[in-house]
């Protein structure tokens, strides 16, 4: 069967980072037949800069004559409104560790085997990973239905990201992205909770539009709930003598892919046939229908008639 994916690009003009670079975006949206859906942004467009001077070295690397591309990062936070089978889901972490197991044909020996370990994390604060801590490796939103096999219907978030470091937040300015805190942080939906940010924070970063901290203070319940999941991605970027004359796409980027995990009770994929468009009464058409015409094809290639006679002639077995 081939394999088919439905894309959805678009190409945007951004100012963000936290040092000023002027950045395009591409953006794109990719629907895969297994029931995924990955969604990510790549960074193009001319990098940060400034005149080069003695002692610039150390921000960056010099890219031109007197030009020096400077250090920055690039964050880009998604707002996932995932509903699996409903409003009412809950928020699961797995991940494994070894485990020191006595082997059951010889007890007296003991291998390190790994085992799985799950949580459902129950509060907002719970569920706000931050990047400075270790983070669990899989996180699902899951629904409480269960599939053919007894396990949670659920789906995956996958983080693709690559970021450095956000600002400390003992900075002030820290506050117009506190979103960046978090790898992934889990919210109960509230209307009046639209958006991470705000354009206007980068008018007075100080006393931000959006404080994106003050959606995980008030630590309310995620157990069975209307479930939103803020994923931060992003790259550090430090610019090089291939950044000139545009910044290429390849590793420059973050996104999250959406995975069904037990959601099916088999990878739905198997079912899609491969697409052939044929209207009706245009079935014996060769243009529209090209295996009608396959015997009359000149490339058609002249097949043998199969035939198996086990391992007759082609072993032999002296006594």
């Amino acid at each position: 069967m081939l394999g088919r994916e439905c894309w959805l690009r678009s190409e945007t003009e951004n100012y963000s980072h936290q040092s000023p670079g002027n950045t395009a975006g591409d953006n794109r949206q990719i629907k895969i037949k297994s029931g995924s859906v990955e969604t990510n942004v790549h960074a193009t467009g001319y990098i940060s800069s400034s005149f080069n001077v003695d002692g610039n070295l150390k921000y960056g690397h010099k890219v031109a004559e007197n030009t020096i591309g400077n250090i920055h990062t690039h964050f880009i936070n998604f707002k996932v409104d995932l509903d699996v089978l409903g409003v009412e889901n809950v928020f699961q972490t797995k991940d494994m560790k070894f485990m020191n197991v006595s082997l059951p044909w010889m007890p007296e020996r003991y291998a390190m085997v790994p085992q799985l370990v799950e949580a459902q994390l129950k509060t907002e604060k719970e569920a706000a990973l931050r990047y400075d801590t270790k983070t669990p490796r899989y996180l699902h939103i899951a629904s409480n239905r269960t599939n053919r096999w007894g396990h949670q219907r659920s789906y995956r978030l996958q983080v693709v990201s690559f970021t450095g470091d956000s600002l400390p937040e003992t900075e002030p300015e820290e506050k117009s992205m506190s979103w960046a805190r978090y790898k992934v942080a889990i919210t109960k939906h509230k209307d009046s909770e639209q958006t991470s940010s705000s354009l206007y924070s980068q008018n007075n970063m100080w006393t931000p539009a959006v404080d994106f901290s003050k959606y995980i203070e008030d630590d309310e319940s995620i157990e069975n709930q209307d479930l939103v999941a803020w994923v931060t991605t992003g790259f550090l970027h430090i610019p090089h003598a291939e950044d000139i004359p545009n910044t290429v796409t390849v590793g420059n980027g973050g996104g999250v892919i959406l995975r069904p995990h037990n959601y099916f009770d088999e990878d739905p994929s198997i079912h899609s046939p491969d697409g052939v468009y044929i209207s009706p009464g245009s079935e014996g058409n060769c243009e529209n229908n090209k295996m009608a015409c396959l015997a009359e094809d000149a490339c058609s290639p002249v097949i043998e008639p199969f035939t198996y006679n086990g391992f007759e002639g082609t072993m032999k077995f002296e006594e």
